[in-house]
Protein backbone atom coordinates (compact mmCIF):
# COMPACT_ATOMS: atom_id res chain seq x y z
CA UNK A 1 0.00 0.00 0.00
CA UNK A 2 1.43 3.25 -0.91
CA UNK A 3 1.40 5.62 1.99
CA UNK A 4 -0.17 8.86 0.84
CA UNK A 5 1.71 12.18 1.32
CA UNK A 6 0.56 14.31 4.25
CA UNK A 7 0.47 18.20 4.55
CA UNK A 8 0.82 20.76 7.70
CA UNK A 9 -2.24 22.61 8.28
CA UNK A 10 -1.41 26.44 8.48
CA UNK A 11 -2.38 28.21 11.72
CA UNK A 12 -4.94 30.23 9.66
CA UNK A 13 -6.23 26.79 8.95
CA UNK A 14 -6.50 25.64 12.38
CA UNK A 15 -8.02 28.71 13.29
CA UNK A 16 -10.54 28.67 10.86
CA UNK A 17 -11.51 24.88 12.09
CA UNK A 18 -11.79 26.25 15.73
CA UNK A 19 -14.35 28.51 14.88
CA UNK A 20 -16.20 26.02 13.17
CA UNK A 21 -15.96 23.29 16.18
CA UNK A 22 -17.26 26.61 18.60
CA UNK A 23 -20.00 26.91 16.26
CA UNK A 24 -21.27 23.21 16.07
CA UNK A 25 -20.73 22.85 19.69
CA UNK A 26 -22.82 25.81 20.60
CA UNK A 27 -25.32 24.75 18.14
CA UNK A 28 -25.45 21.41 20.11
CA UNK A 29 -25.62 23.08 23.35
CA UNK A 30 -28.47 25.14 22.31
CA UNK A 31 -30.34 21.39 21.13
CA UNK A 32 -29.89 20.42 24.24
CA UNK A 33 -30.83 22.90 26.42
CA UNK A 34 -34.41 23.08 23.97
CA UNK A 35 -35.11 19.28 25.32
CA UNK A 36 -32.76 17.08 22.84
CA UNK A 37 -30.54 15.58 25.77
CA UNK A 38 -29.49 13.20 23.11
CA UNK A 39 -27.43 15.87 21.52
CA UNK A 40 -25.43 15.71 24.60
CA UNK A 41 -23.28 12.73 22.78
CA UNK A 42 -22.32 15.40 19.69
CA UNK A 43 -21.17 17.87 22.43
CA UNK A 44 -19.33 14.96 23.83
CA UNK A 45 -17.50 14.64 20.32
CA UNK A 46 -16.59 17.72 19.80
CA UNK A 47 -15.43 18.31 23.50
CA UNK A 48 -13.03 15.12 22.42
CA UNK A 49 -11.78 17.54 18.95
CA UNK A 50 -11.07 20.41 21.63
CA UNK A 51 -9.36 18.66 24.42
CA UNK A 52 -8.39 15.13 24.00
CA UNK A 53 -4.58 15.05 22.95
CA UNK A 54 -3.09 11.06 23.49
CA UNK A 55 -1.71 8.87 21.46
CA UNK A 56 -2.34 9.62 17.58
CA UNK A 57 -5.41 12.01 18.56
CA UNK A 58 -4.31 15.90 18.60
CA UNK A 59 -6.42 18.03 20.47
CA UNK A 60 -7.15 21.27 18.44
CA UNK A 61 -6.79 23.62 21.45
CA UNK A 62 -3.41 22.17 22.31
CA UNK A 63 -2.17 22.55 18.13
CA UNK A 64 -3.48 26.26 18.80
CA UNK A 65 -1.67 27.08 22.41
CA UNK A 66 -4.59 27.17 24.18
CA UNK A 67 -4.85 24.38 26.57
CA UNK A 68 -2.17 25.97 28.79
CA UNK A 69 -4.93 28.69 30.31
CA UNK A 70 -6.82 28.13 33.24
CA UNK A 71 -10.34 26.38 32.58
CA UNK A 72 -13.64 27.41 34.58
CA UNK A 73 -14.22 24.89 37.41
CA UNK A 74 -18.19 24.48 38.34
CA UNK A 75 -18.07 21.61 39.93
CA UNK A 76 -14.90 22.01 42.77
CA UNK A 77 -13.11 19.15 44.46
CA UNK A 78 -14.87 15.78 45.62
CA UNK A 79 -15.48 15.71 49.84
CA UNK A 80 -12.87 12.95 51.38
CA UNK A 81 -15.15 12.58 54.32
CA UNK A 82 -18.61 12.30 52.05
CA UNK A 83 -19.51 8.21 52.10
CA UNK A 84 -22.64 9.56 49.65
CA UNK A 85 -22.24 9.62 45.85
CA UNK A 86 -21.13 13.37 44.50
CA UNK A 87 -21.90 15.07 41.35
CA UNK A 88 -21.65 18.43 41.75
CA UNK A 89 -21.97 19.38 37.61
CA UNK A 90 -25.62 18.36 37.94
CA UNK A 91 -28.77 19.19 39.55
CA UNK A 92 -32.22 18.00 39.56
CA UNK A 93 -34.91 19.44 38.24
CA UNK A 94 -38.81 18.69 39.66
CA UNK A 95 -41.63 19.11 37.93
CA UNK A 96 -45.49 17.84 37.75
CA UNK A 97 -43.60 14.56 35.84
CA UNK A 98 -40.89 13.79 38.59
CA UNK A 99 -37.24 15.29 38.44
CA UNK A 100 -34.89 14.55 36.34
CA UNK A 101 -31.20 15.53 35.92
CA UNK A 102 -30.11 18.93 34.40
CA UNK A 103 -26.85 20.60 33.81
CA UNK A 104 -26.10 22.98 36.72
CA UNK A 105 -26.27 25.73 33.68
CA UNK A 106 -29.70 25.25 33.70
CA UNK A 107 -31.13 26.05 36.90
CA UNK A 108 -30.85 29.48 36.55
CA UNK A 109 -27.89 29.66 39.37
CA UNK A 110 -25.62 32.46 39.72
CA UNK A 111 -22.99 32.59 37.40
CA UNK A 112 -20.09 30.16 38.01
CA UNK A 113 -17.88 31.71 41.29
CA UNK A 114 -13.71 32.53 39.94
CA UNK A 115 -12.82 29.50 40.53
CA UNK A 116 -10.29 28.54 37.99
CA UNK A 117 -7.57 25.06 37.16
CA UNK A 118 -4.88 24.20 35.47
CA UNK A 119 -6.05 22.24 32.43
CA UNK A 120 -3.99 19.09 33.75
CA UNK A 121 -6.08 19.56 36.83
CA UNK A 122 -9.95 20.51 35.84
CA UNK A 123 -9.31 17.42 32.90
CA UNK A 124 -8.59 14.66 34.96
CA UNK A 125 -9.45 15.80 38.70
CA UNK A 126 -11.97 13.54 39.97
CA UNK A 127 -15.81 15.45 39.32
CA UNK A 128 -18.46 12.57 40.21
CA UNK A 129 -18.63 9.34 42.71
CA UNK A 130 -21.14 6.56 42.57
CA UNK A 131 -22.24 4.35 44.68
CA UNK A 132 -19.57 2.08 44.76
CA UNK A 133 -16.99 4.68 45.28
CA UNK A 134 -16.06 4.32 41.51
CA UNK A 135 -15.23 8.01 40.45
CA UNK A 136 -15.05 9.45 37.22
CA UNK A 137 -12.77 13.11 35.65
CA UNK A 138 -14.64 15.34 32.96
CA UNK A 139 -11.84 13.05 30.18
CA UNK A 140 -13.49 9.80 31.61
CA UNK A 141 -17.02 11.29 30.70
CA UNK A 142 -16.20 12.52 27.38
CA UNK A 143 -13.98 9.71 26.64
CA UNK A 144 -16.44 7.09 27.38
CA UNK A 145 -19.97 9.61 25.96
CA UNK A 146 -17.52 10.01 22.47
CA UNK A 147 -15.21 7.04 22.22
CA UNK A 148 -18.18 3.93 23.07
CA UNK A 149 -21.69 5.47 23.62
CA UNK A 150 -22.75 6.85 20.44
CA UNK A 151 -20.36 9.81 19.96
CA UNK A 152 -18.07 8.78 17.54
CA UNK A 153 -18.59 4.87 18.04
CA UNK A 154 -21.81 2.45 19.37
CA UNK A 155 -19.75 0.17 20.79
CA UNK A 156 -21.38 -3.30 21.53
CA UNK A 157 -20.29 -3.32 24.88
CA UNK A 158 -19.98 -0.64 27.47
CA UNK A 159 -17.09 0.03 30.79
CA UNK A 160 -19.29 -1.87 33.64
CA UNK A 161 -18.62 2.03 36.03
CA UNK A 162 -20.33 4.09 32.95
CA UNK A 163 -23.14 1.80 32.38
CA UNK A 164 -23.98 1.66 36.05
CA UNK A 165 -23.68 5.30 35.57
CA UNK A 166 -25.41 6.00 32.36
CA UNK A 167 -27.95 3.08 32.82
CA UNK A 168 -28.42 1.37 36.56
CA UNK A 169 -28.27 4.95 38.46
CA UNK A 170 -25.01 4.30 40.46
CA UNK A 171 -25.72 8.04 41.64
CA UNK A 172 -28.90 6.43 43.71
CA UNK A 173 -30.73 10.11 43.17
CA UNK A 174 -34.04 9.17 43.80
CA UNK A 175 -37.10 11.80 43.88
CA UNK A 176 -39.72 11.30 46.79
CA UNK A 177 -43.48 12.48 46.55
CA UNK A 178 -45.28 11.09 49.34
CA UNK A 179 -45.84 7.10 48.58
CA UNK A 180 -43.88 7.52 45.39
CA UNK A 181 -40.25 7.16 45.10
CA UNK A 182 -38.71 6.88 41.74
CA UNK A 183 -35.50 7.39 39.89
CA UNK A 184 -34.50 10.77 39.03
CA UNK A 185 -35.09 10.48 34.71
CA UNK A 186 -32.49 11.93 31.86
CA UNK A 187 -28.91 10.58 31.64
CA UNK A 188 -26.53 12.14 34.14
CA UNK A 189 -23.36 11.89 32.84
CA UNK A 190 -25.14 13.69 29.63
CA UNK A 191 -25.90 16.21 31.64
CA UNK A 192 -22.79 16.09 33.39
CA UNK A 193 -21.19 16.92 29.62
CA UNK A 194 -23.35 19.88 28.81
CA UNK A 195 -22.00 21.55 32.04
CA UNK A 196 -18.31 20.47 30.62
CA UNK A 197 -18.87 22.52 27.56
CA UNK A 198 -20.67 25.33 29.56
CA UNK A 199 -17.34 25.66 31.64
CA UNK A 200 -15.01 25.37 28.49
CA UNK A 201 -16.81 27.90 26.41
CA UNK A 202 -17.22 30.54 29.35
CA UNK A 203 -12.96 30.17 29.29
CA UNK A 204 -12.37 30.24 25.80
CA UNK A 205 -15.02 33.39 25.76
CA UNK A 206 -13.00 35.12 27.91
CA UNK A 207 -9.58 33.91 27.13
CA UNK A 208 -9.87 34.06 23.35
CA UNK A 209 -13.24 35.86 22.34
CA UNK A 210 -12.01 36.40 18.45
CA UNK A 211 -12.75 32.74 18.01
CA UNK A 212 -16.65 33.66 18.29
CA UNK A 213 -19.47 35.11 16.49
CA UNK A 214 -19.82 38.95 17.48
Amino acid sequence: MVRKKRVARSREDLEKELRDQLWLLQNACGSFDKGHPATGKHIALSLRVLLHHRGQSRALLEQLGLRNQRFYDSAGPLNAGNLLTECDLVGCRISGNGAEYIPLVQMGAPPIPPNKLRFVDWWNNPVLKDNQGRTYCRRELVENVANTDGGAHVDPDLEEAYMDLSRNNSLGWLFSSGDIEEVLGGRPELACIRQIAHELLLTLKEESPEYFDA
